[in-house]
């Protein structure tokens, strides 16, 4: 499959509530079910921007996360982690569990400490599992299984991480832009969807412009 690109839109519905101040300093609870019920905007799209946008990823690179104290491929597999992120400077972190990835942010990235400092909060409840200026990814359904979760704004491939074709639930927690989901396929135009900030979706939900949903058809994603 080839790799495509989509135009910026934001659209969607509001979640279910704002977190409180306690749950931004709190470690994380699993997110409800009714988080995840927002509708992206989903479409095809056109040669040109799919012809930009390539060009784009062939600058992929491989992703080097240090894991257990030790350099690992993660295109090569995760080793057991369960959550990896990558931090503004770039460098990426995996652990063993989403509560151990989310006890260490503050410590990686000065940038979440002090917004847990000042009590910044962005978006309703489902966030309280993923990090106030990030976007996440998910494996399974409402943020459930192994989760990806960045901060800067550029692309993903993500077979680069591990996780293509292998996306079910998202959310961006971030106070501007979104971030683009996308569907690569070879000799035929590309689906893609937006997932607006601050809100999660679950892609099973998120409908196929040819029919069926999105779950498990995420091949790369473009953070704006």
């Amino acid at each position: 499959m080839r790799i495509a690109r989509s135009v910026v839109a934001l659209s969607a519905a509001a979640c279910a509530a704002l977190i409180s101040t306690s749950a931004a300093v709190a470690a994380p609870a699993p997110a409800p079910a009714s988080a995840f019920e927002t509708t992206p905007e989903i479409g095809i799209l056109t040669p040109e921007a799919e012809a930009e946008l390539y060009e784009q990823l062939e600058e992929s690179a491989p992703v080097i996360a240090v894991y257990r104290g030790k350099e690992i491929n993660l295109a090569n597999g995760w080793e057991g982690a369960q959550a990896c992120t990558e931090i503004p400077s770039g460098e990426i972190y995996c652990y063993d569990s989403t509560a151990a990835a989310d006890a260490e942010l503050p410590a990686i990235d000065p940038a979440q400490a002090s917004r847990i400092r000042s009590k910044v909060i962005y978006g309703p409840t489902a966030f309280s599992s993923c990090a106030v200026g990030y976007v996440c990814l998910w494996e399974n359904s409402n943020g459930g299984g192994r989760r990806l979760q960045w901060s800067a704004k550029g692309t993903k491939q993500l077979s680069d991480w591990d996780f293509r074709d292998k996306a079910s639930s998202g959310c961006s927690n971030r106070n501007a832009g979104g971030v683009e989901v996308y569907d690569a396929r070879t000799a035929l135009p590309d689906p893609y969807m937006i997932l607006g900030s601050p809100y999660c979706y679950n892609f099973s939900s998120a409908a196929y412009p040819t029919g069926g949903t999105f779950n498990d058809k995420a091949d790369y994603i473009k953070i704006l």
